[in-house]
């Protein structure tokens, strides 16, 4: 029975090791959206650490980026001209399925707002699959959970 508690332990410890590695990637991937818009859903230690890798960014290519144009000298910054509106900062694509339980029953949800009677029941429980977009409010709300 030990090395079977062992054996459990061990894949745990996998686990959540790649859930680490995989929050750390997305953090990393989108840290100057996230410095910018998104710093409230982190946790404090997330929050520090995509400080510090922005800064780190920063500094990194600053020598760089203080050799251009006033407007092209910020990583925070949009690049905006009169005849293009280029965005230079990964965001996350919104429009990926996500799998995600409901926590609380809502009623006739509408998930796509370009079709008004396309709406779902949601109960307590239930497991689904639908574009992040769709459903962002609802976890704001804390009525869904992602999976």
């Amino acid at each position: 029975m030990a090395h079977i508690y062992h054996a459990e332990l061990n894949r745990v410890r996998f686990l959540i090791r790649a859930y680490y590695r995989t929050r750390l990637f997305k953090i990393e991937k989108y840290a100057v959206h996230t410095a910018k818009d998104e710093l409230g859903k982190l946790s404090p230690q997330e929050v520090e650490y995509a400080e510090k890798y922005v800064n780190m960014l920063d500094e990194h290519f600053g020598s760089v980026l203080n050799q251009m144009p006033e407007k092209y000298t910020s990583m925070l910054q949009q690049i905006q001209d009169d005849d293009t509106d280029y965005d230079m900062i990964p965001e996350p694509n919104l429009d990926k399925h996500v799998f995600c339980r409901v926590r609380e029953d809502r009623r006739d949800v509408m998930f796509d707002p370009n079709d008004p009677d396309n709406t779902m029941d949601l109960d307590q429980g239930d497991i689904i699959m639908v574009r992040y977009r769709f459903i962002k409010g609802l976890l704001e709300d804390g009525a869904l959970d992602l999976i």
